[in-house]
């Protein structure tokens, strides 16, 4: 369709429209914004004030948003709205419009309305995507629970329906997961985080589960892995730190806004309120700052409100907080090495065929592995989420107490501890001794200058080199799995004063 826009006896040139204005065209928002530009109210003592500029209503499209800090306030705003809709050809919805209120209650509720159509009060309400309490909230979060909760069940529901992808194709392969992962569930994991700042660790959690959740399942590890796996092995970044450097973004952008803008206003006002110690957004981040990236700084107070929109008073927070990141998952690592130590010896390959240690990195194996059960047995004996005696006696259950480390012996040869390394490097039961054979012959004749395995090598630093060695990853893993294989087919040795 071709439209024109016309201002008293004034006509632009026609343009196009193939959707239509009125349902869902792109240009929708900015006719309506153009359309309500002379909608005025005036200036009144019960306006929200953002460093001297006074703020009634805010717009987006056709959702409009009356402010006012009292109820007759409100009600006086509510009427002229109405009136000026009556004069250009427009109907409010009574129905799908709400009351909400922050702060103290009046002592008597009083019955808002457009002409004569009643306002219901709600207790919950949402505008532009982003859902609040009404009340007296003190505490920020409470006053955007809704919100979170919202979100995580969002993202958990377009999780599960990227993953049902697998009964109809198959195993999803983790890079072409990480890509949907992206593109359906980050958006609703992230929504919003730059101007709604969470301080609440109960409120991180709710979305935090779905990330961690959605790769443990691409992954092929268990609800009780570890969770620094997840981001060593898929090099994703992790919420907490990906939400910081979004609101740092928006901080940025802020900054280089006019100092007549909205946005601008309501920054300074957040930094001045900040300076009188008074909860504000930019309080919010400092807290955020200080939890997730303590080797970050913002600049005082005076450089923000006098920096102007060529000025880059920030400097290079992303990089800053990437390696803040890596730093937290090698502390997890660390904190829990008994399980990890295969991923901090590990090294990832390069093209050239040296190797680096990384530790966040989509793995090459992850790629090169085309069978899914033999990549999924390779990746959970790597994160120390197999069924091995070293794990798995680390819990108690209803017939057996936990395990001293020294005394999870091996099921077969109970001669040493059941380990990754001693099932696979030296554990002389017999089928487990023809498949390291097998193994061995194949991994000799794909590597161009192979280490000759010995019985005086350190043997977690052995099957660590295998691990690194990427034209034998197929290989690697299908011995894994057959030696998983074999130990699932015998139950598990308890000494006899741990059982119950």
């Amino acid at each position: 369709m071709q439209y024109k826009v016309r201002h008293q006896n004034e006509f632009s040139d026609p343009f196009g429209a193939d959707i239509g204005i009125m349902i869902g065209d792109t240009l929708s928002p900015e006719f309506w914004i153009l359309y309500m530009a002379d909608f005025e109210i005036p200036p009144t003592a019960d306006d929200i004030e953002l460093m001297g500029m006074l703020i009634s209503h805010l717009e987006q499209a056709d959702d409009l948003l009356l402010l006012a800090l009292s109820a007759e306030g409100l009600q006086r705003k509510m009427d002229i709205f109405y009136q000026w809709c009556r004069v250009n050809f427009l109907i409010i919805n009574a129905i799908k419009s709400g009351i909400s209120y922050h702060g103290p209650a009046p002592a008597i509720m009083p019955v808002f309305r457009f002409g004569n159509s009643p306002v219901a009060l709600l207790m919950e309400y949402a505008y532009v995507g982003m859902h609040f309490h009404t009340g007296n909230y003190r505490v920020f979060s409470s006053l955007i629970k809704p919100h979170f909760v919202e979100k995580a069940q969002k993202a958990r529901k377009t999780a599960h329906a990227v993953l049902h992808v697998e009964s109809m194709i198959g195993t999803l392969p983790v890079h072409e997961g990480k890509i949907l992962y992206m593109g359906c569930v980050d958006p609703h994991l992230i929504y919003g985080c730059e101007v709604t700042l969470n301080t609440s660790s109960q409120l991180f959690d709710l979305l935090f589960d779905v990330q961690k959740a959605f790769f443990r399942r691409l992954l092929g590890l268990s609800k009780t892995s570890i969770k620094a796996a997840i981001f060593s092995e898929t090099g994703i970044m992790p919420l907490q730190f990906r939400w910081l450097i979004l609101a740092l973004r928006s901080l940025s952008y802020f900054l280089k806004r006019p100092a007549d803008t909205y946005v601008r206003a309501a920054l300074n006002e957040s930094i001045s309120l900040h300076t009188q110690g008074k909860s504000s957004w930019f309080g919010d981040l400092k807290i955020n700052i200080t939890r997730v990236c303590p080797t970050y700084s913002l600049p005082d107070a005076d450089i923000l409100l006098s920096a102007g929109p060529d000025s880059d008073v920030l400097g290079d927070f992303t990089k800053t907080i990437t390696n803040e990141a890596l730093r937290w998952v090698e502390s997890e690592l660390e904190r829990v090495d008994k399980r990890s130590y295969l991923l901090q010896l590990r090294q990832e390959p390069h093209e050239n065929g040296s190797s680096k240690y990384r530790t966040m990195w989509l793995r090459q194996y992850l790629k090169d592995i085309q069978n899914a059960q033999h990549r999924k047995a390779l990746t959970r004996l790597l994160s120390g989420d197999h069924p091995l005696a070293v794990v798995r006696l680390t819990w108690t259950d209803n017939h057996r107490i936990q395990v001293p480390h020294d005394e999870r012996v091996c099921r077969f040869c109970k001669q040493a501890v059941e380990t990754p390394e001693h099932a696979l490097l030296e554990c002389t039961h017999q089928p487990l001794v023809d498949l390291r054979s097998n193994f061995l012959r194949e991994f000799y004749r794909l590597q161009p200058r192979p280490v000759v395995l010995n019985n005086n090598m350190d043997k977690r630093s052995y099957l660590a080199y295998l691990a690194s060695s990427q034209p034998s990853f197929s290989v690697l893993a299908k011995w894994v799995y057959s030696m998983i294989k074999v130990y699932n087919g015998t139950v598990m040795y308890v000494p006899e004063q741990y059982r119950r």
